[in-house]
């Protein structure tokens, strides 16, 4: 048997020679590899099985360092190589002007899912299936739609936060706007013929609903920013978690009240 072609199940004594890049055999695979990997230089995905370090210009928003199969490049379960010195860059290059616009972005933005929101509770007039919708389903979309942004924000790019004073303003600002623009969808579009009678209603009760309970979820993610940013770690939206479930309950409850005032002739 002739070891220098590989023999059984070994490789080639010069395998450490070849490039893996024109190599077609499986020694030029990650794993197989005899001289150690440049960890400094190593973002691919086929890196990943043998990849030790992080390189210096790491992208947190398009590495594949914090993916499950990743998860032991982790400290403390939360924390990822990198990810606190490039927070800090970015946030250092950040301007205020820049973070305040973006949050006038995210207010004007809840207005298009304020339509969607409006959307699903009309759905849900009529029937036992449309009282669950209303009372549960409808909330759980309103709530998600109007705070969307505003997490998104968070997790994918935090150092555009002006802080969390600004995170729980534009949640109400956000809350504001889409109940504005369901308020004119009810009243002009949904019942035309009942406005005059909907109209207290809505504007007094139902609108300050929708900013009381975007506030109560923008709190949660505010909190959730405030750990990213005290622990130089990505956004764990467990944090939030409790904060934005109350919001759905407040306007699940609310909904459920105003559904039964409507029954019982108390209210149009």
């Amino acid at each position: 048997m002739d070891t220098d072609q590989g023999g059984y199940g070994r490789p080639p004594r010069s395998a450490h020679r070849v490039d893996p890049e024109i190599d077609p055999s499986v020694w030029a695979e990650p794993h197989m590899r005899l001289r150690p990997l440049d960890s400094e230089s190593a973002d691919a995905l086929g890196d990943e099985p043998v990849r030790a370090g992080m390189p210096r210009d790491i992208d947190p928003e398009t590495s594949v360092r914090d993916e499950p199969s990743l998860a032991w490049n982790t400290r403390d379960g939360a924390a990822v190589d990198g990810y606190g010195e490039e927070l800090a860059r970015r946030v250092a290059s950040t301007t205020t002007l820049l973070r305040w616009a973006v949050a006038a972005a995210i207010v004007l933005g809840a207005g298009p899912f304020g339509i969607l929101g409006a959307i699903w509770t009309g759905l849900g007039i009529g029937g036992g299936f449309g009282y669950l919708l209303v009372t549960v389903v409808g909330p759980v979309v309103e709530e998600m739609t109007k705070i969307a942004l505003l997490l998104w924000l968070v997790e994918r790019k935090p150092w555009l936060v002006a802080g969390s004073v600004a995170i729980v303003c534009t949640g109400f600002l956000s809350g504001a706007v889409f109940g504005a623009i369901e308020n004119v969808i009810y009243l002009e579009v949904y019942y035309p013929d009942r406005a005059e009678a909907l109209a207290p209603w809505r504007w007094y009760l139902t609108a300050p609903m929708h900013a009381v309970a975007s506030t109560v979820a923008a709190v949660g993610v505010a909190r959730m920013w405030r750990g990213v940013m005290r622990e130089r770690a990505p956004a764990r939206i467990a944090l939030a978690y409790p904060w934005i479930l109350a919001a759905i309950v407040l306007h699940g409850v609310f909904n459920a009240v105003a559904i039964t005032l409507a029954f019982a002739g108390i209210a149009p």
